[in-house]
């Protein structure tokens, strides 16, 4: 049992692991720049990375992001030679392909903001109508909205979702853990750090959004698989917790998915898909207990 569920387990905690470098990167590289990062996630550094830290014109911002994001010349620091540079264009929400003051495009704030649907725009509407363009996207401020508008990190299950069985013992915790290991059940899909930075650096360098739509397929039908398992009364709590924290990643990793449609959506997500990493890491400790107790490791 010890090479199938705590390997298992040992997946979710790199998952949430992956996603916080990569939104960081997401972050540094769309709307602050320049950015160092290591993995992370068992020593060297991922590609996404490595290829952030070359800066040909050394203009602050670095080659992967001036031709993945900004369509801007990677060897030329102004590259519209209106003799404001790149970097500062960007940092200030202008255009570095357009010359002159004109590019520059404040979005609607305060009261301004018609419709309230998305985070992005509840945010836009929580800041005043006469914000500097600049300030909008303020790295202090946008942290306090989030952490203020987060919500919950684990969903309440409702009473009876959870399918007690009347088994018990060393067979039908060892049943059990199996049915819920992705590794010796093939009907949960196991989403693996590899898979969530491929697809996240797809969607935020191509806007192909198809491999994180495909991931979070993935989870919601990893979802149905757990609400339908029955549960020995021992591991019901056990199991509680775990439905709760795989739909909280579902949900999440949903707003991740939309990122280009609502950015502090996808902040909001990678917020709590961090939290989300110590919830995996005392799920994987009590299944080690369960393990422990009736000598199955």
């Amino acid at each position: 049992m010890q090479d199938i569920n705590r390997f298992g387990w040992r997946l979710a905690v790199i998952t949430a692991g992956a996603l916080l470098v990569l939104f960081g990167l997401y972050w540094g590289g769309k709307f602050v720049l320049k950015t160092t990062l290591d993995g992370g996630l068992g020593g060297g550094k991922s590609k996404v990375a490595a290829d952030s830290e070359k800066d040909s014109d050394g203009d602050g911002v670095a080659d992967f992001y001036e031709v993945t994001f900004y369509n801007s010349d990677p060897n030329n620091p102004d590259t519209d030679g209106d003799g404001v540079d790149d970097l500062t264009e960007i940092t200030t929400g202008r255009d570095p392909l357009t010359p002159g003051p004109e590019d520059i495009v404040k979005p609607p704030t305060g009261k301004q903001v018609a419709v309230q649907t998305t985070y992005t725009q509840k945010y836009l509407a929580s800041l005043p109508i006469d914000v500097p363009r600049e300030q909008i996207l303020d790295q202090g401020q946008l942290e306090n909205y989030v952490n203020a508008n987060k919500g919950e990190l684990l969903p309440l299950i409702k009473e009876g979702t959870i399918k007690i069985t009347p088994a018990e013992g060393a067979e039908a915790i060892k049943g059990y853990l199996d049915i819920v290991s992705s590794t010796s059940n093939t009907k949960l899909a196991p989403v693996t750090s590899a898979d969530l930075e491929a697809a996240f650096r797809l969607q935020v360098s191509s806007a192909n959004s198809e491999p994180m739509i495909k991931i979070a397929e993935a989870l919601r039908n990893n979802v149905e698989i757990l609400e339908a398992v029955e549960v020995p009364a021992e591991a019901a709590a056990f199991h509680t917790k775990l439905l709760a924290a795989s739909m909280s990643l579902r949900d999440n990793a949903n707003l991740l998915r939309d990122v280009n449609k609502d950015f502090v959506g996808g902040l909001i997500g990678a917020k709590n898909i961090e939290e989300l990493g110590l919830v995996w890491q005392e799920l994987a400790a009590e299944i080690n207990n369960l393990e422990v107790k009736y000598g199955l490791e």
